[in-house]
């Protein structure tokens, strides 16, 4: 029977590992980073319920904050900061 095409006479072809590197991990997060993106999303948490407490919201009706929607939007923007920072959390 003849021999296929393909074989060649004794040599290997060197697999991947062989011939490349092995990949680098990514460096780690500076310490800042988790701990600006929790404080950050307790931060917009805070904000949210405190514009929804009845004795606050009486006494902060004269403030634009808290007297309006701009603290439910300043608390989604803050939570979604805290969102960014954790996501590049390594």
């Amino acid at each position: 029977m003849p021999k296929s095409k393909h074989r060649r006479s004794g040599r290997n072809r060197p697999r991947d590992y062989e011939t490349h590197a092995p990949e680098k991990l990514p460096p780690e997060s500076p310490a800042w980073i988790p701990r600006t993106g929790v404080g950050l999303l307790i931060a917009g948490l805070l904000v949210i319920l405190v514009g929804y407490l009845p004795d606050v919201s009486d006494a902060m009706r004269g403030w634009v904050w808290f007297g309006s929607n701009w603290g439910l939007v300043a608390g989604f923007v803050m939570l979604a900061g805290g969102l960014g920072f954790l996501m590049k959390w390594r």
